[in-house]
C-alpha cells in the first residue's frame, strides 16, 4: 500500500488539525489527542530525555497521581541513562554487577526482545551510537554488539563480556510509562493518557462515548499528521529516523542501528505500533525499525494484541489487519 502523497497530506493535515491539540509541542514524535477539554486536567515535566505530558479527568485529578507518575518516570531515567556515568545502567556497562528491580525487569525485557526479534532489538549498541555521537563518550574499537551477553540472575544485572554496553532508550522510556500508568492507578484514577515522548498509554476513556483520539506525526518530520488512531487501555510508540539524526562524514545518518552491522539503517523512517503495554511498543517499535520488511511485519502479525504501521523510504507502507478499521489515513 503506498503512503498518501506529500500534496495531498498536505492538503487535508490544515482541516485534520482542526480540533485536535498537540500533546507535546516539541519537535518530534509527538502524539495529538482531541481538543482540550474543560474535563481533563493537564501536567507536564521532563524526564527520559523528553517532554511528558499526564492528562486527567478533572473529576479524579489529584495531586498525588501526578506526583507519583513523574517520580516513577524520574526514577527509571535516573536508573538508566547512559548520560550520566553514576547511573546503574553505566555502572553494569563499566563492569559492575548492580542490583535492583527495575534494572532487572528492563534487563530481562531486553534478552525476552532481542530473542523475539532474532536480534534487531539489541540493546548492546552503545559504542556505534557512540561512534556515531548519539552518546557521549569514547568508542573503543569496535565494540561488541550481542544482547545475549547480558546476563540477569535474580534482581542483580552485570555484563558476561567486558567491554560490551548497552541503552536502554529502546525500551526503558516505554517501562517508565508503564511504571507511571501503575503509579496513577494507584490512587483510583480510570481514565488518563501519559504521553513521553510518543510512547504513551491511554487508560480508559477521557468520555464515556469516545475512545483516546491520537495523531501519528508525519515522517516528513513536520508538524502535520498522517494518520489518526482511536484506542483505549492500549499503549502506541512511535520510532522514526527523523526522531534523532546527524550528518557523520557528510551522510545523515539514524540513532536506529542493525546489530549485524554496527551501522544506522534508514529503509524505516516511521513504525508505529500498537500493543498491551507500553515496553512491548516500544521495543517492536525498534525492532520492526531495524529488521527487513518481511522479518519486521512478520514481527507485528504474529504477536498477539500487537499491531503495527510501517512508512518505509520508498514511500509504500504496511499496517496490520487489525488497524484497518481503526486507523485513519488522512
Amino acid at each position: 500500500m503506498s503512503i498518501v502523497s506529500r500534496r495531498r497530506f498536505l492538503t487535508h493535515a490544515g482541516k485534520a488539525l482542526g480540533g485536535v491539540a498537540l500533546v507535546q509541542a516539541a519537535p518530534g514524535w509527538a502524539f495529538a489527542t482531541r481538543s482540550p477539554s474543560a474535563d481533563l486536567v493537564h501536567r507536564s515535566t521532563g524526564a527520559m530525555g523528553t517532554s511528558v505530558r499526564l492528562s486527567l479527568l478533572k473529576s479524579e485529578f489529584s495531586a498525588e497521581a501526578a506526583e507519583g507518575a513523574f517520580e516513577r518516570l524520574h526514577t527509571v531515567d535516573r536508573l538508566m541513562t547512559v548520560h550520566h556515568k553514576a547511573s546503574a545502567l553505566m555502572q553494569v556497562n563499566g563492569g559492575a554487577a548492580v542490583s535492583g528491580r527495575e534494572l532487572a525487569e528492563v534487563a530481562r525485557a531486553a534478552l525476552h526482545f532481542g530473542s523475539l526479534s532474532e536480534g534487531a532489538m539489541d540493546v548492546t549498541v552503545l559504542p556505534a551510537l557512540r561512534r556515531l555521537g548519539f552518546v557521549p563518550g569514547a568508542a573503543h574499537g569496535e565494540g561488541l554488539i550481542d544482547f545475549s551477553q547480558i546476563d540477569v540472575t535474580d534482581e542483580t544485572v552485570r555484563m558476561r563480556t567486558s567491554g560490551v554496553g548497552a541503552d536502554f532508550g529502546g525500551i526503558a522510556k516505554g517501562y517508565g510509562v508503564d511504571e507511571a500508568l501503575r503509579a496513577v492507578q494507584k490512587t483510583g484514577s480510570t481514565a488518563a493518557l501519559i504521553d513521553a515522548g510518543g510512547d504513551l498509554f491511554a487508560l480508559g476513556r477521557p468520555d464515556p462515548d469516545r475512545r483516546w483520539k491520537i495523531g501519528i506525526r508525519h515522517p516528513d518530520g513536520g508538524n502535520g499528521l498522517v494518520a489518526t488512531l482511536e484506542i483505549e487501555n492500549e499503549a502506541v510508540a512511535t520510532s522514526g529516523i527523523e526522531m534523532q539524526k546527524r550528518v557523520v562524514n557528510g551522510q545523515d545518518v539514524s540513532h536506529l542501528i542493525d546489530p549485524r552491522t554496527g551501522k544506522s539503517v534508514n529503509h524505516v523512517v516511521s513504525a508505529t505500533i500498537v500493543a498491551h503495554d507500553t515496553m512491548t511498543a516500544d521495543a517492536l517499535a525498534t525492532a520492526v525499525s531495524v529488521a527487513d520488511r518481511a522479518q519486521g511485519q512478520a514481527l507485528v502479525e504474529q504477536q498477539a494484541g500487537v499491531e503495527g504501521f510501517l512508512v518505509y523510504s520508498d514511500g509504500t507502507s504496511f499496517m496490520s489487519h487489525g488497524l484497518r478499521k481503526r486507523l485513519t489515513l488522512l
